[in-house]
């Protein structure tokens, strides 16, 4: 068990991407025809998991992948052609979160009904005491979460490249680490979002959203830069 733990935990971003492309879809689908019950901490959009890193999953990421960025400069004379892609990589990283999650809600904002009244958008429907019933609600969460770990995941790949068999400092380990418990917190709060929330279509359009991100991020925009 420890070992099948292990090797997820240490899986490739382009395996992680399969998986989480294969994973949405057929339990998205799952999830609708089974009825799961109720866990009462997991199946709660209030919980402190989701309100604290879900919700702040690029912030958590930002912060990481900058200390690690710094722990390896100083510590493991990186060349700072290196430190300069992660910085880029963060840059665009930042505008693709804002873009995409600018346009969500804009989706989720305007394509709606007002229940009851003619307003025609959130936030007036919600002034005139009316509920705001979405009528597509792309899961920003599926998105952000499979950008982050995909993300997350591609620089401790880098990184375990550069170090050779000796590994890097104590300080890039310890951080290293950190990164992983916070993958595997998004793999377990992914699944939940899979089973309680949100339709098949939303949840698959949000991971492959956050596909889109990473292979922009990883893969078109080193071509353009090197």
């Amino acid at each position: 068990m420890s070992n099948r733990l292990e090797r997820w935990i240490n899986q490739s971003a382009e395996e992680r991407c399969k998986i989480y492309i294969f994973f949405t879809t057929v339990g998205s689908f799952v999830a609708r025809a089974v009825e799961f019950g109720k866990i009462p901490f997991f199946s709660d959009k209030h919980n402190f998991l989701n309100q604290i890193f879900v919700k702040n999953c690029w912030a958590w990421t930002i912060l990481l992948i900058s200390l690690l960025a710094v722990v390896r400069m100083v510590f493991e004379k990186v060349p700072l052609r290196k430190i300069y892609l992660i910085i880029l990589r963060l840059l665009f990283g930042t505008l693709y979160w804002y873009v995409c999650t600018s346009v969500i809600d804009g989706i989720k904002d305007n394509l709606g009904k007002c229940t009851p009244g003619p307003a025609e958008t959130m936030q007036l429907c919600r002034a005139q005491g009316g509920v705001w019933k979405y009528v597509f609600d792309i899961s920003g969460h599926m998105f952000m979460m499979v950008y982050c770990n995909l993300f997350i995941t591609s620089h401790l790949e880098e990184m375990h490249g550069d170090e050779g068999p000796e590994g890097g400092s104590i300080p890039s380990r310890v951080i290293s680490t950190l990164c992983l418990i916070l993958v595997s917190l998004f793999d377990v709060m992914m699944i939940f979002t899979v089973i309680y929330w949100h339709s098949p279509p939303e949840k698959i359009l949000g991971c492959l959203i956050g596909v889109a991100g990473w292979t922009l991020t990883f893969k078109q925009l080193v071509k353009l830069l090197l």
